[in-house]
């Protein structure tokens, strides 16, 4: 037996993702949480390289798709492994730069 899977929407291929002020957020002004007054998310969890699936993109009549999703692999720049190997100081220049 075949299972097929839907692919899920994420945030790291649609047009619209907007990073500002430490929010994620839609331009489109969809709320992506219910948990935020301002329906934004935190950005340490693009920093973490965490799923960014909301549900309201899984069927969003705007949703502009903007070219393949970003591998996992690839997602994220708080990875620890990369921490232990160039240190923490590395860390937080780039957490600076993106600021």
């Amino acid at each position: 037996m075949q299972v097929n899977k839907k692919k899920r929407r994420t945030l790291y291929e649609c047009a619209h993702a907007r990073v500002g002020t430490g929010r994620i957020y839609c331009n489109q002004k969809y709320p992506l949480s219910q948990a935020s007054l301002d329906g934004s998310l935190d950005v340490h969890r693009l920093e973490e390289g965490k799923q960014l699936a909301p549900k309201v993109c899984q069927q969003c009549d705007d949703f502009d798709c903007m070219g393949p999703p970003v591998p996992e692999e690839e997602r994220g720049w708080l990875n620890m492994k990369e921490v232990k190997e160039h240190g923490s100081t590395d860390r937080q220049a780039l957490r600076e730069a993106v600021a």
